[in-house]
C-alpha cells in the first residue's frame, strides 16, 4: 500500500458507493457529495459503478448516521460500504516454512 493511501485511511474513513448504471449519477457521480463533509476521491481501478467517498474520522462518529442515510436515500445507489482500515499482516517466522 502506498503511503499517501496508508495516510488517507488514518486520517479519513473510506466509503463505497456501488451505482446504477442507469441513474444520473453513474454519469455525473459529483452529485454522491450529499453532506458537505464527503469528499469524491474517485472510482475503483476500472469500475465504473463504483465510487469512493471519504469523511475526516475525527467527524465520522457525529456525522456517520446522517451520511449513511444521505446515500442511501440518493435514487441509483445500490449500496454503501464503509471499508475497514487495512490491517498489517504478520510476517511468518523462519521456522513456519
Amino acid at each position: 500500500m502506498s503511503d499517501s493511501l496508508a495516510q488517507q485511511m488514518q486520517d479519513n474513513v473510506l466509503i463505497t458507493v456501488t451505482l446504477s448504471p442507469t441513474s444520473a449519477l453513474y454519469s455525473s457521480p459529483d452529485g454522491l457529495i450529499v453532506h458537505p463533509l464527503l469528499t469524491r476521491l474517485g472510482r475503483v481501478g476500472e469500475l465504473q459503478d463504483v465510487q469512493v467517498l471519504s469523511v475526516p474520522r475525527d467527524n465520522w462518529s457525529q456525522a456517520q448516521g446522517d451520511i449513511l442515510s444521505a446515500l442511501n436515500a440518493a435514487p441509483g445507489v445500490l449500496r454503501v460500504d464503509v471499508q475497514d482500515p487495512p490491517r498489517l499482516r504478520a510476517k511468518r517466522g523462519r521456522d513456519e516454512f
